[in-house]
């Protein structure tokens, strides 16, 4: 028994090695075209199965559930009001319909108890108060659910109060109006119209289906895509987006028959339906947000292939390893500065030093952190010198890097071995001084260029922590 148990886990270590093998290969961009598609769905596939096994998508799309259950009918009132105003507040029973359809027959009964009751809220007698109690309870929803988005996309600051209050109201005014103009379109592929250009073919009812069906996915992703685009407080690319929906709306369209088929058996003990009805709402809601999520993490991996294999958190490296790809993305970023180029974003520096992403990202944290260098404002960030760089050897950054400690969490002990590990270290930066301390980055000025620091800036002093 011990003998066939220690074979099969050799030959699951062994298929572990050569699934790894494929998935992870060099050189992925010299295979033909349908073998990286391949390999690079995998390659998604299996980091979004590591982030659903380590419990956080489910765990934010719980604590979502709650969130929707409390905000859900302030946004739809607001919604409503801009609906209203536009003359075309009933587009919104096509848009829940749409939402709820996994709930089979029970969503035209669930959304026309929603539609009632938003009916009878009459907003334009709603008093300051009761706004303001509307507005808050609908910018803190979006504030949780961006702060969800933000996990995913590994953004570590949220927007502003200012930016929020802006950014989510301006998406409850437009969101509805692209509402309406795709229930427009998809009313307008079902006309008669095109029946009557269709009538005459032999496929011209099943051609007006496909084309509907085709229609509805394409309009149900770019809704998907635009809430992937907005919501992380980051740019998103409209093709990573625009992939993550796609895949969101097909397991959307997929969960209808299961829920429908729940409801359906239900439906034949209606003593029990009326106590299984709210529960299976509030799983309809978490299963919809873990959906959601998921799609978001797969835009996410899409945009970043780098992050496919080592997840959102940082590297484990060596302290060798971090010197060096410090003082590397360093020298690349001032020799670039001093050449008068461009300032080089992440996958530029990644490219140049022969490394990846996600390997050279705590190496900016931490030059950012010592004062060498700053990034600009644009999106994707860039990176250049923040200080005159004229006399920067790599020695200093060195030092600085060392030496820089952002928490001072307790002071330097005073023991007889601390003072000797002290005198060994100062015994060690003075040699490296003394033999390496003249070795220069640039030999020269820096060239005027549009990205020159300002003119007041002629020291270089980094940050020590000391």
């Amino acid at each position: 028994m011990a003998l066939q148990t220690s074979n099969l886990q050799a030959l699951m270590a062994t298929l572990r090695s050569r699934s790894s093998a494929f998935i992870w290969q060099p050189q992925l961009e010299a295979q033909p075209f349908w073998k990286r598609l391949l390999i690079r769905s995998l390659q998604i596939l299996r980091a979004v199965l590591r982030d659903m096994v380590s419990g956080q998508l489910s765990l934010r799309a719980m604590s979502l559930v709650f969130i929707t259950v409390i905000g859900f009918f302030p946004l739809l009132a607001l919604t409503f009001a801009v609906l209203k105003s536009l003359g075309v507040h009933n587009a919104m029973e096509d848009t829940l319909l749409t939402l709820l359809q996994p709930l089979g027959e029970q969503a035209n009964e669930l959304t026309a108890q929603v539609l009632d009751y938003v009916d009878s809220l009459q907003v334009e007698v709603i008093g300051i108060i009761s706004i303001g109690v509307l507005l808050y309870l609908l910018l803190d929803m979006m504030r949780k659910i961006e702060s969800s988005f933000n996990y995913i996309w590994a953004v570590k600051q949220g927007r502003s109060w200012s930016s929020r209050i802006s950014e989510y109201l301006f998406a409850v005014i437009v969101s509805p109006l692209l509402l309406s103009l795709s229930i427009s379109i998809t009313s307008y592929v079902n006309t008669n119209f095109f029946e009557r250009v269709l009538q005459n073919l032999i496929y011209g009812g099943l051609i007006l289906e496909f084309t509907a069906f085709i229609v509805s996915i394409l309009l149900m992703s770019l809704a998907f895509a635009f809430a992937y685009g907005f919501l992380p407080n980051t740019r998103v690319k409209f093709g990573s987006a625009f992939i993550g929906g796609l895949v969101t709306t097909i397991i959307w369209k997929l969960m209808g028959s299961v829920f429908q088929g729940f409801f359906v058996a239900s439906a034949r003990e209606s003593i029990y339906l009326a106590f299984a009805t709210p529960i299976a709402v509030m799983f309809f809601i978490y299963i919809g947000w873990l959906v959601a999520l998921i799609g978001s993490s797969i835009a996410f991996y899409h945009q970043h292939p780098a992050k496919a294999r080592t997840g959102r958190g940082r590297l484990q490296l060596s302290i060798s390893q971090q010197e060096q790809l410090n003082l590397a993305v360093a020298t690349a970023i001032i020799q670039r500065f001093t050449a008068g180029g461009e300032p080089m974003n992440e996958d530029e520096l990644a490219a140049t030093i022969g490394s990846s992403p996600v390997a050279i990202e705590s190496a900016l944290q931490t030059l950012e952190n010592i004062g060498l260098i700053v990034h600009t404002g644009e999106e994707p960030s860039r990176f250049l010198p923040s200080k005159s760089v004229t006399e920067c050897t790599l020695v200093d950054i060195w030092k600085a890097v060392r030496h820089y400690n952002k928490d001072q969490l307790y002071d330097a002990a005073e023991s007889d071995t601390m003072l000797e590990v002290r005198e060994f270290q100062a015994s060690l930066d003075a040699a490296v001084e003394q033999q390496l301390g003249q070795h220069r980055i640039v030999s020269s000025s820096p060239s005027d260029s549009p990205g020159t620091p300002p003119a007041d800036i002629t020291q270089f002093n980094l940050k020590t922590g000391n």
